[in-house]
């Protein structure tokens, strides 16, 4: 195996102050004004697009709107784009729940960094998340799909609330979204408790002191670190205010925020996350606006057309937005996997006809494209058997009685002769089909100074690069699949090998430190059982003559 990289230099960093780390946060903030980001499609359209990160106004209004669709999907309401948003759930609730830690335990004063991860640590798997999931669902019995959450953290000291020596530090809140139908409000409540004592036992700089709920009215105090509304109209406008990180330009912001904004920039900490269902109810209020606006290529509304999910999460999706939400999981069946397919008509099953009839885009209408090289396992399995009954037999036996000696099914008596008779029939087929909507690729960025740059090259053009092994599968005959009869040797040593090239090409570089293509053409050869000579195969010594 070839090593990815090797260390030439290692250089000591040390940590930064917070008014260098807020500097440079500021920086590169300001850095991205001016950046533009040029698409195109293959039909030859460009556009282009100005450039922004996670803390410019443009972020801010997009969450402002996310909180926003999530209200919408709990609980109903009109869409910006003229429809209206049915509430998913019979009667939908939400909590807030409080998490913060002292920034000077034992009277010293902490680093902002590991403030904030001892925080969001807390919050983490086999933590207060984890707590949090198992009130829901075990002591409230709620099924997966009927809560999830918003974490979103903020400094404390905005708006002058007092926060004293942990201004600029971090808190968090994490909102609760979830179907209050069979369930009364003054018994969750208290069942909240065990997860803020969780996050006090979690976090090494939390205090229950900090986080006294003995004294709250869940219902109707909203400055606890506990708070219930039946509803999801106040929540829905507390995370459109302040959980979408404010909705005016950075530089504009509070001197408290933009320090707090330095320590999650520096660290390259989340300071927003959002439980699956929540994410997914986003997405389709998007969806369903896509739908609605003329200016979109989507038709379908949301959940119109649905596919099977592979993957984590819901089963049924939609086939625009790959959301699951209010959809009814009932709509598709399991499809059967490729192997229990395939092994089920290895054991005798029978194909339908009309499937052998059909070309692959026929077999397959949702690929965008396909290839089918080779042939069957079972078809595969045959040829071996014939192949080698062949080898070692004297003379050459008839189709019945080759079926009869390696127990082929009958059926397959045209394959039979066709192997026997040396034919190939297992044609290549494939087919590319035109997208209905052209897709856009990002081209360049261009600085304010008109200099366009590689995608990804963050300022500095990259070169295209590849490592000796793929270079060698590329520019030699390794490229080329071998024919019937034929094999790799290595003529330094004689290692031989009768798949594909890789382990051939590994084997040079590896063993004789072959790194150039053209020599290592040279020490590769190619032996042929059957003597044809293949243009694609010749030596180059033979090709030069």
């Amino acid at each position: 195996m070839e090593n990815g990289f090797y260390v030439t230099e290692l250089e000591k960093r040390r940590a930064a102050t917070w008014a260098d780390a807020l500097s440079a946060f500021l920086t590169s903030h300001v850095d991205y004004k001016g950046l533009l980001a040029r698409f195109a499609n293959d039909d030859g359209d460009e556009f282009e697009l100005p450039l922004t990160d996670a803390w410019g106004e443009t972020y801010s209004r997009k969450q402002y709107a996310r909180a926003l669709a999530l209200q919408r999907q709990m609980g109903g309401g009109e869409r910006p784009s003229g429809g209206e948003a049915v509430a998913a759930w019979g009667s939908p609730a939400t909590a807030m729940l409080t998490f913060t830690a002292s920034s000077v335990p034992n009277g010293e004063r902490l680093p902002p960094v590991e403030h904030t991860d001892a925080l969001h640590d807390a919050f983490s798997y086999d933590g207060v998340r984890d707590t949090l999931r198992n009130t829901m669902e075990y002591h409230l019995g709620l099924e997966a799909d009927e809560w999830g959450y918003w974490l979103q953290a903020e400094p404390h000291g905005m708006g002058g609330d007092g926060s004293g020596m942990n201004a600029c530090y971090s808190h968090l809140h994490v909102g609760v979204y979830f179907d209050a139908a069979d369930l009364d409000l003054e018994v969750v409540g208290p069942e909240f408790e065990r997860v803020i004592d969780k996050h006090v036992e979690e976090c090494e700089y939390a205090s229950f002191s900090a986080h006294d709920y003995r004294n709250t009215d869940y219902l109707n105090d909203s400055d606890g670190c506990i708070s219930l509304n039946a509803g999801v109209e106040n929540m829905g406008s507390y995370l459109a205010a302040y959980m979408g990180g404010y909705t005016e330009e950075l530089l504009d912001k509070p001197v408290e925020y933009l320090a707090w904004g330095a320590i999650y920039w520096s660290a390259a900490r989340r300071r927003t996350s959002r439980s699956k269902i929540v994410t997914e109810a986003i997405k389709a209020d998007a969806c369903e606006q896509r739908a609605e606006s003329s200016e979109s290529n989507q038709t379908d509304a949301h959940g119109e057309a649905v596919v099977w999910n592979d993957g984590r999460g819901p089963d049924v999706v939609c086939a625009c937005c790959n959301s699951g939400w209010a959809i009814d999981q009932e709509r598709l069946d399991e499809p059967v996997p490729d192997d229990d397919l395939a092994e089920a008509l290895a054991d005798g099953g029978e194909s339908d006809a009309s499937d052998s009839e059909l070309s692959l885009a026929e077999r397959w209408p949702s690929a965008k494209a396909a290839a089918s090289v080779g042939e069957s396992p079972t078809k595969t399995r045959i040829r071996k058997r014939v192949e080698t009954e062949l080898k070692y037999s004297d003379e050459t036996p008839s189709v019945a009685s080759m079926l009869g000696r390696n127990m082929i099914d009958p059926k397959h008596a045209e394959f039979v002769e066709s192997v026997m008779n040396g034919e190939d029939d297992s044609e290549p087929e494939s087919f590319r089909r035109a997208s209905l909507s052209s897709e856009w690729r990002l081209e360049a960025i261009i600085d304010r100074d008109g200099e366009e740059h590689l995608p990804g090259g963050g300022g500095v053009d990259m070169a295209p690069l590849k490592l000796p092994v793929q270079r060698i599968l590329d520019e030699t005959r390794l490229q080329h699949s071998l024919g019937r009869g034929e094999m790799w040797r290595c003529s330094e040593c004689n290692f031989a090998y009768h798949d594909d090239g890789t382990m051939l090409a590994r084997h040079l570089v590896g063993e004789h430190g072959i790194t150039d293509p053209e020599s290592a053409d040279h020490v590769l050869q190619v032996d042929d059982y059957y003597d044809e000579d293949r243009e694609c195969m010749r030596h180059p010594a033979v090709m030069s003559n």
